[in-house]
């Protein structure tokens, strides 16, 4: 049974050894492969990247997969987990799209019902957004103006985490700000 778990450990030893020597060997040319995705423009970050392709090999090495060209296949790698994290972005701002819009529905309706349409719902939310503080009024003014969360990022030159944080935090505040305004007038 030793023998076994000892047999286990040497295995798990040479694994640990093989990804460190293709790590020295292709750091360069990983990062260097990464850079021309330019991840940054998508609010990528290149060390995370590096990560998630040294995972990926390590579960390579792991399955016990023969490589005929490790180059080449470290670059589908590249690619691969380039690819797959820009897919997880659009996938969690499509769902962060919907919610926004299912909430600012939702904030019409409210309010829609407690005031008179057209102009004095809108100069009531104008003022609800001056009382937020100045970044997020900013991006809040801008995508009352139906401005994207990445024009507005390129606007201020930010990264669309920080622009949707912002955002978000935003409208919750100016939803705050709505609801007690409304319970003040309906007492």
């Amino acid at each position: 049974m030793i023998g076994r778990r000892d047999a286990a450990v040497n295995e798990m030893n040479d694994r640990e050894a093989e990804l460190d020597r293709i790590l020295r060997q292709f750091a360069g040319f990983i990062r260097l492969h990464l850079h021309k995705f330019a991840p940054q423009r998508f609010g990528l970050d290149s060390e995370d990247l590096y990560q998630e392709v040294r995972i990926k090999i390590w579960k390579v090495l792991r399955s016990e997969k023969e490589i005929k060209c490790l180059t080449s296949y470290i670059r589908k790698i590249v690619d691969s987990t380039v690819i797959d994290q820009l897919r997880k972005l659009r996938r969690e701002e499509n769902v962060y799209n919907y919610e926004l819009e299912r909430k600012t529905a939702e904030l019409k309706s409210i309010y829609a019902n407690s005031f008179s349409r057209g102009k004095e719902f809108k100069d009531l939310v104008a003022r609800a957004a001056e009382s937020l503080i100045d970044t997020r009024k900013k991006v809040v003014k801008l995508f009352l103006l139906n401005m994207s969360i990445e024009e507005i990022a390129d606007v201020f030159q930010w990264s669309r985490d920080k622009t949707r944080n912002l955002l978000y935090r935003g409208l919750s505040d100016l939803r705050k700000i709505l609801n007690d305004w409304t319970k003040a007038d309906a007492d």
